[in-house]
């Protein structure tokens, strides 16, 4: 693995020039190019967000599952299903992932961003959907409203997905921090996905099992400072497409807002905390107990961010549906329980999504079976 990542080359003669957002604020504009700024209905208004929310997303600490008790590895099994029914947004700690790799992940980031631009544009993305690398539109729609936000793209599990051209040799350390990082957090979402299927009285594999095999890909997320916030959108609304996301962001960020009860709730980032939040998989396959939450982010007019989600994907040929123990121990539990949900292809939600770009929860609630 250490010898694949270290012979990777670029091949930057081929590579196009990514159109990045940070070009716009070195020039020192003033104003938002007019493909940026949203339009009045889409824009954020201080009126749905919550300021000064007295609920906050469930912090959770995991430790418990690791107990000899059965008691308190219930007592964390509750809190996980509280949490994924009442929030689809919750943090954790004691997840098993070390604080100091957790650091070195975002100082990686932080180095790799700091880098010129020209030397970052070696590992810009291709042309296409999906594609792997450094850039600033992810989405085919040509004239979809663009995000104040640039990122680097990359696929992680499983390792045969992998394309370490466009894993970056600088910072020096960055491939290696990064391959260590990534099986952290895919032993913690499949943790997790256990612990959801548990909760729904099913096999602890069952989650698993249904999506053929973890797949997860990564966003590196920099959102420059923006001199028109209030125009624009670091990520607009939407819910994730895949299973679960694990968020490494910095401590007592806000920048990401979840939508519940039609208000915005700025989420802090809690010390050693990842944000995991249900995504439109899990919704399809729980048949609906577990929903996937919208959330945007916004920009600020002096600080930079960067944010590291890891995605928790089914793989592409997944056949997703509402599963079919769960539907009957459902319907024996109440009264008869139908799918509220239709069939799909895994890998034609995700098309859907880079195809159009983030638009609420269009993409999932468009499986809803009208009864």
């Amino acid at each position: 693995m250490c010898e694949e990542m270290a012979s990777a080359e670029v091949a930057v003669v081929t590579k196009p020039r990514a159109d990045a957002v940070e070009m716009l604020v070195e020039k020192g504009i003033s104003a938002i190019p007019e493909k940026y700024i949203r339009p009045p209905e889409e824009r954020f208004s201080s009126t749905t967000v919550d300021c000064e929310p007295v609920e906050q997303v469930p912090l959770i600490d995991l430790q418990g599952l690791n107990s000899c008790e059965a008691r308190e590895r219930e007592e964390v099994l509750k809190e996980l299903h509280n949490a994924c029914e009442d929030w689809g947004f919750f943090q954790i700690v004691n997840h098993g992932i070390p604080e100091s790799l957790m650091e070195d992940m975002m100082n990686i980031a932080k180095a790799f961003f700091a880098l010129s631009v020209n030397e970052k544009q070696a590992y810009a993305a291709l042309p296409g959907l999906i594609t792997q690398g450094y850039g600033s539109k992810y989405i085919e729609k040509k004239d979809a409203t663009r995000d104040w936000r640039d990122y680097i793209y990359l696929l992680l599990q499983p390792h045969s997905i992998r394309d370490y051209d466009y894993w970056p040799s600088n910072p020096p350390n960055f491939r290696e921090v990064l391959h260590s990082y990534n099986e952290e957090t895919l032993k913690v979402a499949k943790r997790l996905l256990g612990a959801f299927s548990l909760n729904l009285s099913l096999p602890e594999n069952s989650l698993e099992k249904a999506i053929i095999e973890p797949y997860q890909n990564m966003l590196i997320n920099y959102y420059p400072p923006c001199p028109q916030p209030e125009l624009t959108a670091g990520f607009y609304a939407h819910s994730d497409i895949g299973m679960a996301t694990l968020l490494l962001q910095e401590t007592g960020s806000k920048a990401l807002q979840i939508r519940k009860n039609d208000k915005w709730i700025p989420v802090i980032a809690a010390p050693g905390a990842l944000l995991v939040n249900v995504a439109d998989q899990v919704e399809i396959l729980t048949n609906g107990r577990y929903k996937s939450i919208e959330h945007r982010v916004v920009v600020d007019k002096e600080k930079p961010r960067i944010s590291i989600p890891v995605f928790c994907d089914a793989a592409p040929e997944a056949i997703i549906k509402p599963i079919p123990e769960l539907l009957k121990k459902m319907e024996e539990a109440t009264t008869e329980e139908k799918a509220k949900y239709s069939t799909i292809v895994y890998k034609n939600h995700e098309i859907a999504f880079y195809k159009y770009g983030a638009n609420s929860k269009k993409y999932v609630q468009s499986y809803i079976v009208s009864s």
